[in-house]
């Protein structure tokens, strides 16, 4: 069994992308952990050299400067990233601005015998409901407008950790494929009627989040426990760690 690690960083000067110094402390950080047989840093320039690519989606993420386009990205280099990995290996991927706490890395090593039976593990957004967060259009091609997705919490796509087999290539490749019909990941407006709840679309994260749930594949174990182990969801974009910071400010709060 092999374990991978994956995060993404990227200079372009748009909306959230400036990632790559905070990418490359989160690879630090996880190779303190000596948890990880591999630990790979995409960027920006990668995506660029991968002609296939970047011929196809380069001009869409160009002209769409918000998460690099859309973070169309993301499913992308995941996909990419299970390609050269084997039945069995485990990966997780992260966005370059969370954090590792390497004293609480057992949280992290239970996840890891969690996701060989539970095939995926992640975490949601705490008091999100689907219902705010898609627009209609994705949610009737995905055939899920029924309360029981709609009224469930948002599932993050910020973190995420697969189990290799048939079953999560599978959901990895349509997350890819369905963000590549644009119109399910930007902000172009639904075109048929949004529901009275909604608020606005949450990208890459809506398709992740009601596929996810349509598979039916991932654990009732969180990969943060509601932040409280091991990962932080700090949106940390640069390259100092901000973790004595959090501890010094949840003590007097």
């Amino acid at each position: 069994m092999v374990l991978k690690f994956l995060t993404f960083g990227s200079h372009n000067g748009g909306i959230h992308a400036n990632y790559i110094d905070a990418a490359v402390r989160l690879a630090n950080q996880v190779k303190e952990l000596k948890l990880f047989d591999e630990i790979i840093v995409y960027t920006g320039n990668n995506l660029k050299e991968d002609t296939e690519f970047w011929n196809k989606h380069g001009e869409f993420i160009l002209n769409n400067r918000r998460g690099f386009g859309y973070w169309l990205w993301k499913p992308y280099i995941i996909k990419k990233t299970m390609e050269n990995m084997n039945e069995g290996d485990i990966l997780l991927y992260l966005d370059g601005g969370c954090e590792f706490e390497i004293e609480e890395k057992e949280w992290l090593e239970y996840c890891i015998e969690k996701v060989k039976t539970d095939k995926i593990v992640i975490t949601d957004t705490r008091d999100q409901l689907e219902n705010k967060w898609n627009k209609m259009d994705l949610i009737e091609k995905l055939n899920m407008n029924d309360d029981k997705y709609l009224n469930t919490f948002q599932n993050a796509a910020t973190m995420s950790m697969y189990y290799i087999c048939k079953e999560t290539r599978d959901l990895v490749n349509e997350w890819y494929d369905l963000c590549c019909d644009y119109h399910n990941i930007d902000d172009s407006p639904s075109i048929k009627k949004n529901l009275e709840t909604f608020i606005e679309h949450r990208h890459d994260q809506s398709v992740f989040s009601l596929l996810i749930k349509k598979y039916g594949i991932y654990s009732d174990v969180k990969l943060d426990d509601n932040d409280d182990k091991c990962i932080k969801i700090y949106r940390n974009k640069n390259g100092q760690s901000m973790l004595e910071y959090y501890k010094n400010k949840k003590q007097f709060t």
